[in-house]
């Protein structure tokens, strides 16, 4: 069901959805049958739980290919866990245990893609100082474990966004939310992305799922 609500969500979205972003939903896969061999072999150890959702997942990423005419092929996991994506396509994978979502565009169109998806649904309190600053809490909304969820969210898609371009791995600190702008900063320097510059982030909530979709376009 969370996943068909997903679908409905996308699809009610419109032109607010980012043009040239082909986007594929499916459930876990409790049967993950249709892995490739080398994508099999990445989570030949993982529990029944992990192996479902990255089946689930690659069967979307396949999808949203598929959107972009792009033939059917296998999609690696690199030693850093991130996707491989084919040759001139940029994309993100994200899910949760009850539905993934894979987004994928023409690397000449966009850099870099980053997704989320959430329960949306409130954060413990103590774990909100690990996210974001009170003030960053309070610009995205007024429940503060619930705006903890939406900062959660809109941090990881951001992140995935900027990994294939620095490949750096950092903490939540690095990011901040900019309420005026409505977009997250780099709070340091992170090559090539400097201190102050924006990661746009655009985040839909409803039914009981936060999604976070940062789209870095060319243009």
């Amino acid at each position: 069901m969370p996943a068909a609500v997903l679908e409905k969500m996308i699809a009610g979205l419109g032109s607010a959805w980012p043009a040239g972003v082909a986007v594929a939903i499916c459930p876990p896969q409790s049967e993950p049958g249709d892995l490739y061999p080398v994508e099999e072999a990445a989570v030949s150890r993982a529990v029944t739980g992990r192996r479902a959702e990255f089946a689930g997942g690659r069967r979307a990423a396949r999808r949203a290919l598929a959107a972009l005419g792009h033939p059917e092929v296998a999609i690696p996991m690199a030693e850093d866990r991130s996707p491989i994506w084919p040759e001139g396509i940029v994309g993100s994978v994200s899910h949760c245990d009850t539905a993934c979502i894979a987004v994928v565009a023409r690397q000449s169109d966009y850099m870099a893609l980053g997704v989320d998806i959430e329960p949306f649904n409130p954060l413990p309190e103590d774990i909100l100082p690990e996210i974001g600053l009170a003030s960053e809490l309070d610009a995205v909304g007024p429940d503060r474990r619930l705006a903890g969820r939406q900062l959660f969210s809109a941090k990881e898609a951001a992140y995935k966004a900027q990994y294939p371009l620095s490949r750096t791995l950092f903490g939540f600190d690095a990011l901040r939310y900019d309420g005026a702008v409505r977009a997250l900063r780099f709070a340091r320097p992170v090559p090539p992305f400097a201190k102050g510059q924006t990661i746009p982030v655009s985040q839909w909530t409803g039914d009981g799922l936060c999604l976070s979709l940062s789209a870095l376009s060319r243009t």
